[in-house]
Order: structure tokens, then sequence, then C-alpha cells
């Protein structure tokens, strides 16, 4: 009887020790895949704005009319410079604006190889506007973040982008 009540006792306690990790695991919300083919929101519509005057949007048409300038198997982006040719004018620059009132502004670059503003679309179908660097427009920050006390993306960016607005004049000091 004894053995028997040692046994027990035995698999109540491994029973009622377990890890945390086992626990929250099960508890976890299972992040749905992105879609194995990314295409543009066909109800994209980004206002513009080119120095306080209405200018086209950008809508999926728009998007879809001309090939990335940034590819690979599951992301795209197209440079603001090539979008939208009044920020192709040296010292212009664009406010992306997202919810919220949130806004980030992106200067066309002044060198060769500099940052890019661009439209960034997602493997998950999200339109971004953000700087990339031409040489390597998607680096990898999948899984290099968190214990390896790497920063992961550190670039200010929008999402979704729903107003773009230029500014071609010369900016004054405060």
């Amino acid at each position: 009887m004894n053995r028997i009540l040692v046994v027990a006792l035995g698999l109540v306690v491994a029973g009622g020790c377990s890890r945390a990790e086992n626990e929250s695991g099960g508890k976890r919300v299972p992040v749905v895949p992105p879609p194995a083919d990314v295409t543009i929101p066909g109800d994209l519509r980004i206002n513009v704005t080119v120095d306080g005057a209405p200018h086209a949007p950008l809508d999926a048409k728009a998007l879809a009319g001309r090939p990335p300038d940034f590819q690979d198997e599951d992301r795209r982006a197209w440079k603001l410079t090539g979008l939208l040719p009044e920020m192709d004018r040296v010292g212009a620059s664009v406010e992306a604006r997202g919810k919220s009132g949130i806004g980030v502004r992106l200067d066309r670059p002044s060198t060769p190889g500099a940052l890019e503003p661009v439209l960034f679309l997602t493997r998950r179908g999200e339109m971004v506007a953000t700087m990339v660097d031409p040489a390597q427009p998607f680096p990898d920050y999948h899984g290099q973040g968190g214990r390896l006390k790497r920063p992961g993306d550190t670039m200010p960016h929008v999402s979704p982008v729903l107003e773009l607005a230029v500014t071609t004049l010369p900016r004054t000091a405060p």
C-alpha cells in the first residue's frame, strides 16, 4: 500500500510541476501565415498633395502599372521619386501620414546610394512608407532580435499609409 501511495504521490507531483513555457504556449493565439501570393490591395488609395495642392492619388492601378524598384519573393517596394516626379527635385521631402495623425518625413536622397524613400508592400499586404538602403532593401530582421540584443528594424515607418504630403519648396529655418 505504501508503494502505491508513493507512486501516486510521485505522479501528482510530476503532473503538477510544469514549465511556464508549456503553459503559456497553449494560451497563445496562432498567427495566420502570410498568403503565398501577395497582391496590391484593390481598395488602396493614398491621397497626395504637392506643396499643399491636391494631386492625383496613388491607388492599386497606379502601382500595378509600374514594376517595383525593389523586389524579392515576398516583398515589393516602389521609390517615391519614381511614383511622384515632384519628389525627384533637389531638397524635396514627403510626409507620410497614417492613422492617429502619425507622420514621418522622408527626404529625397541627396547622394547616389543614399537611403531611398519608398512605398513598401509587405508579405501581409500592408502598404508602408519608409526608407530603404538600395544596396540591401530587404535586410533579414526576422529572428534577429530579442535575447541576442539585436535591434531589428529601427527605421521609422508609417503603416498603413493614408496620405503623402510632398514639399518641393525650400524649407526656411525656424
